[in-house]
């Protein structure tokens, strides 16, 4: 009776009536790279994210921060990386300041991230703790809030789950009481699994090649007004083999690598469409502030191929543990370069949708804005009626209502031997700790030029700037790459010379048909 007392309160003082306040909608898919949507030039259905484009607002430079919990701690927490990993659990995150300001707030999915979600402002949560579980078994660390949650039927699988706990949720929310869900989907995240009805339908689409379908995907980008005309596809990476030089058993494993992650993608869709059909049927759909985005690039290592063959499993089966390996990653992250980890475009750029029918202005635009993941607190919270000014990020409201808004300050990145800067008008990043590369942001928007050796003044001048960031937010210390050569997971995946060469795993014989 209190907190509803405080709350009243609280909003009161805002000047704030529950039914000006938007329901929060956050959509997190997990490992889904930049095209793999329809509306971002993908060929997988997805008929429910291009609904929300169409008659929304897609975000084509939304940074993440390259790696599944630096993207959520600074999503939830408003900061860069370093000092919201440093701080998380300290300050008041994301879901903390929304209850308070009268929301009904609920997780739904994965979490990754310290304590449990029900202790930094969750009122409800259904999923798992850790960074992954099997799609159709779950895991250990699935709870239903607090209690642990062991009822994985025969027909469980994760992102069906999820989207029906996520209507459930909307629901049960009593009408006048605004609500925010996060509902984080592991998909297309590794196991790649999917049922096999939904594999089949893709089986074979992949046959062509990571090559072919990244022009494909570049040439529909062009077309929908996500890249520019005139744009020019990066130099194909050293360490990826021609599509021609492999066994026809290697492209065959493959074209079944690809169609379990479409089917997983596709799956996602799915759910996502339920979910806005909940929210359509409840009548809140109008005022709900939904925004889709993937936590980092697609994941290009393929590290248990090995393990799995030898037990006689193949991408999409119970109980398997395949990636999407760099191939489709490459293909996946058009029109970028590098992937999950590194902290070029490809690994920190998501295609990221806004729909709001009562408050977004130009319904089917396309934005080129620098957007951040720190930047969503600020902006959530400017919707909801709070102020976070307390955050690293911006809030980017203005251009979702119509207005005209431009961040003022760079944006820094670092995971591991992976960094970088961007300003208005410039990029720098580092893979593998191998040097500065530099990029003109107004000619080169995807990095394919380094011009570090033409400019070496600029160079230095960023340079500087990102040893500053990174020794503030770590109390002073100095900057030592933290090598990933000695992971058996983060191996180096430069595609300039440095990374490690890709090497597609084989089908294995099948036995002949019986007689």
């Amino acid at each position: 009776m209190i907190r509803e007392l405080l709350l009243v309160a609280t909003v009161a003082s805002l000047g704030l009536h529950a039914a000006e306040r938007p329901d929060i909608v956050v959509i997190l898919a997990d490992d889904m790279g930049y095209s793999d949507a329809g509306c971002f030039g993908g060929e997988i259905p997805t008929p429910a994210l291009d609904r929300l484009a169409e008659n929304g607002l897609r975000l084509t430079r939304c940074r993440n921060a390259g790696m599944c919990v630096t993207s959520r701690t600074s999503f939830l927490t408003g900061q860069w990386w370093p000092s919201g990993q440093r701080e998380f659990g300290k300050r008041e995150v994301l879901p903390e300041r929304l209850q308070t300001h009268g929301y009904r707030t609920a997780l739904i999915g994965k979490w990754h991230l310290p304590g449990h979600p029900m202790d930094h402002g969750f009122d409800h949560f259904f999923g798992f703790l850790g960074g992954f579980a099997d799609h159709f078994g779950g895991s250990r660390d699935y709870h239903l809030d607090r209690a642990p949650f062991t009822a994985f039927g025969k027909d469980f699988y994760s992102s069906d789950a999820f989207a029906e706990r996520a209507v459930r949720f909307v629901e049960k929310t009593d009408s006048e009481q605004p609500l925010f869900l996060y509902l984080s989907f592991q998909a297309p995240h590794n196991p790649l699994q999917a049922p096999a009805a939904d594999i089949a339908r893709h089986r074979g689409n992949y046959r062509q090649g990571w090559q072919a379908v990244r022009e494909a995907r570049f040439a529909r980008q062009k077309k929908l007004g996500v890249v520019a005309p005139d744009a020019e596809l990066p130099a194909a990476p050293e360490n990826l083999p021609e599509w021609s030089a492999l066994s026809d058993v290697q492209r065959d494993l493959e074209d079944l690598r690809m169609a379990t992650f479409a089917a997983m993608v596709e799956r996602l869709d799915r759910g996502v469409g339920e979910v806005v059909k909940a929210l359509q049927a409840s009548g809140r759909l109008d005022n709900t502030l939904i925004v889709f985005l993937s936590d980092n690039g697609t994941d290009p290592f393929s590290v248990v191929d090995a393990a799995m063959l030898k037990q006689g499993k193949l991408p999409g089966d119970r109980g398997s543990n395949y990636q999407p390996g760099l191939g489709w990653a490459y293909a996946s992250v058009t029109p970028w370069r590098l992937y999950k980890i590194s902290q070029h475009a490809g690994g920190v750029t998501t295609g990221a949708i806004v729909h709001w029918p009562k408050r977004l202005a130009g319904a089917g635009r396309i934005d080129h804005s620098e957007i951040h993941f720190v930047d969503l607190m600020p902006t959530l919270g400017a919707a909801a009626g709070f102020d976070a000014a307390d955050c690293d990020g911006e809030s980017f409201l203005p251009l979702i209502q119509g207005d005209e808004w431009q961040r003022k300050r760079p944006m820094f990145f670092q995971y591991m031997d992976n960094r970088a800067i961007r300003t208005r008008n410039w990029t720098m990043a580092e893979v593998d700790g191998s040097g500065w590369e530099l990029f003109d942001a107004r000619k080169d928007s995807l990095e394919s030029r380094d011009i570090s050796e033409s400019r070496p003044d600029i160079v230095k001048q960023l340079a500087s700037q990102w040893t500053a960031w990174w020794s503030s937010e770590n109390q002073g210390k100095t900057y030592t790459p933290k090598s990933t050569a000695k992971s058996p997971h983060y191996s180096p995946q430069g595609d300039r010379g440095s990374g490690k060469r890709y090497v597609p795993s084989a089908m294995p014989p099948q036995p002949a048909p019986e007689p």
